[in-house]
C-alpha cells in the first residue's frame, strides 16, 4: 500500500531535522567562553608549576668554579659553586619582560597604523594618576623571586597556612571595591565567602595529601614572630592587589594590556636598580660575578632565558584571565594550582602501583574527596554569582571594554 504524498513529505522533513535541538547563539557563546576561560586557567596552572620547578632548580644549579691538582695523589679536585644570585635574577626578569612586552606593543601599534604621538600623549595624560606607582610597587614587591628571599624559622600550622593562602580572595574583593568604588567589589558577599571556603578546602586538602610539614621555604632572610607574620601578610596581599590594579589601569585608564605590562616591568627594573647597586657595593651579592656566571655557562644561560620566557607567558595568561573575567576571578582561579599539582601526581601513582589509591593511601584518598568538594563549592560560587554592580559596568562602558557578559563572571575584551 503506497503512502500518501503528505506522509512522505512529513517523513522526509523529520529525517532532515537534527536529532538534537540546535543550541541558541547565547548558549554557544557561553560554552566557548567557558572553554576559553578553562583553557587559560589550565595553561596558567601548567606554567606556574613549571615556573616553580625552574626557580627551585636554578638555585640548585652548580657550575665548576675551579679545578686544583693534588700533588700528592695526582687527582684533580673540582670546586663547585651554587647559583645564589636572587636579586640579579629578579632584575633580569623585570628588564626582559619590559623589553618583550614593549616590543610586542610596538609591533601591534605599527600593524594597526596607530600614531606613537597619540599613544605617548595618552600616557602623559595618565602619568599623574596614583595607580601607576601603586602598580609598579606591587608588581616589584610581589615578584616570586623577591618573595623567596623570606622564609620562616618555625614550622607553620597547615590549617593556618591554608587559610592565609585563601585570604587573597577577600583581599581582591576589598581592593576592587576601593579602586572601582563598587559595593563588595562587584560581587556578592556570598560569592566571596564561598570562594574563600573553596580555596581553603583546596589548600588544606593538598597539605594533608602531600603530608608536608614545611610548607614554605625561601633562599634568604629567616624571620620569626611578628616580623614573619607582617611580611607574610604583605606577600599574600600584594599579588592580589597588583592584579586589581592591572585591571584598573586597563579599564579606567584605557591602557593596552601589552603596554601596561611593559611599563610596569621597565619601571620595576629602574626602581630595582639602586637596590641591586647597594647590594653589590655592600657585598651582599656580587652582581658582576653573577653576570659572568650566567654568560660563561651555556646551560645556566639557557635556564635563565627559559625562566624569563615562562614568566612572560604567565604574565600574558594572567592578563588574559583579567580581560575574560575580572581581577577577582583571576585571583580566585589561582587556587586551582593545587588541584593541578595533585592531578599531575595521580597518573604517576597508578603507573607505578597496581593497587587503587583508596587501598594504598586511604588518607590521601579521603582528602582527595575533600578536594573534589572544594572544587564543587567553587563552581557553586561561580553559578550563584550575580552580574557586577552598575558602578563597575558603567566604568567598563566608559572605556574601550565591552559590557560584562553572562552570570557570574564578566567578560571584557580590549579593542
Amino acid at each position: 500500500m503506497a503512502l500518501p504524498e503528505s506522509a512522505i513529505a512529513m517523513c522526509s522533513s523529520q529525517e532532515d531535522r537534527a536529532v538534537l535541538r540546535s543550541l541558541s547563539e547565547t548558549s554557544v557563546g557561553r560554552i566557548w567562553f567557558a572553554l576559553s576561560v578553562g583553557a587559560l586557567v589550565v595553561g596558567w596552572c601548567v606554567l606556574d608549576s613549571w615556573n616553580h620547578e625552574s626557580t627551585s632548580g636554578i638555585f640548585q644549579h652548580t657550575v665548576v668554579k675551579d679545578e686544583v691538582l693534588n700533588p700528592f695523589t695526582g687527582q684533580t679536585l673540582t670546586e663547585h659553586e651554587h647559583f645564589t644570585y636572587t636579586l640579579t635574577l629578579a632584575f633580569l626578569q623585570f628588564a626582559f619582560l619590559g623589553l618583550v612586552f614593549c616590543s610586542i606593543f610596538a609591533v601591534k601599534a605599527a600593524s594597526a597604523g596607530g600614531s606613537m604621538s597619540d599613544i605617548l600623549g595618552h600616557l602623559r595624560s595618565t602619568a599623574a594618576d596614583g595607580k601607576w606607582p601603586a602598580l609598579v610597587c606591587t608588581h616589584m614587591c610581589g615578584s616570586l623571586l623577591l618573595q623567596s628571599l623570606i622564609m620562616p624559622t618555625n614550622i607553620m600550622s597547615l590549617g593556618f597556612f591554608a587559610a592565609t593562602r585563601a585570604v587573597e580572595i577577600p583581599v581582591a574583593a576589598g581592593v576592587r571595591a576601593k579602586v572601582f568604588e563598587a559595593r563588595f567589589g562587584g560581587h556578592k558577599p556570598l560569592t566571596t565567602g564561598l570562594m574563600f571556603a573553596a580555596a581553603w578546602l583546596l589548600f588544606y586538602s593538598y597539605t594533608q595529601i602531600s603530608e608536608c610539614l614545611c610548607v614554605w621555604s625561601g633562599f634568604g632572610v629567616a624571620l620569626t614572630g611578628l616580623s614573619l607574620y607582617f611580611v607574610y601578610a604583605l606577600l599574600l596581599t600584594i599579588p592580589a592587589t597588583n592584579m586589581v590594579l592591572q585591571e584598573s589601569v586597563m579599564v579606567q585608564l584605557d591602557i593596552d594590556p601589552m603596554l601596561m605590562q611593559g611599563i610596569q616591568n621597565l619601571c620595576a627594573a629602574i626602581l630595582f636598580l639602586p637596590i641591586l647597586i647597594v647590594a653589590h657595593s655592600s657585598g651582599y651579592e656580587d652582581v658582576t660575578g653573577a653576570m659572568l656566571m650566567i654568560v660563561g655557562h651555556h646551560d645556566l644561560y639557557m635556564t635563565v632565558f627559559w625562566l624569563c620566557m615562562q614568566t612572560a607567558v604567565i604574565s600574558a595568561v594572567g592578563v588574559g584571565l583579567i580581560l575574560m573575567t575580572d581581577s577577582f576571578w583571576a585571583v580566585a582561579a589561582r587556587s586551582l594550582r593545587v588541584v593541578f599539582w595533585w592531578v599531575r601526581q595521580l597518573p604517576l601513582f597508578y603507573v607505578s602501583s597496581g593497587t587503587l589509591l583508596s587501598v594504598a593511601r586511604p588518607h590521601a584518598s579521603l582528602w582527595s574527596f575533600v578536594m573534589v568538594c572544594g572544587i564543587v563549592l567553587g563552581f557553586s560560587a561561580v553559578i550563584l554569582d550575580s552580574k557586577p554592580s552598575e558602578d563597575v559596568v558603567q566604568a567598563k562602558r566608559s572605556s574601550s571594554f565591552s559590557e560584562p557578559w553572562g552570570q557570574g563572571m564578566g567578560r571584557s575584551r580590549y579593542v
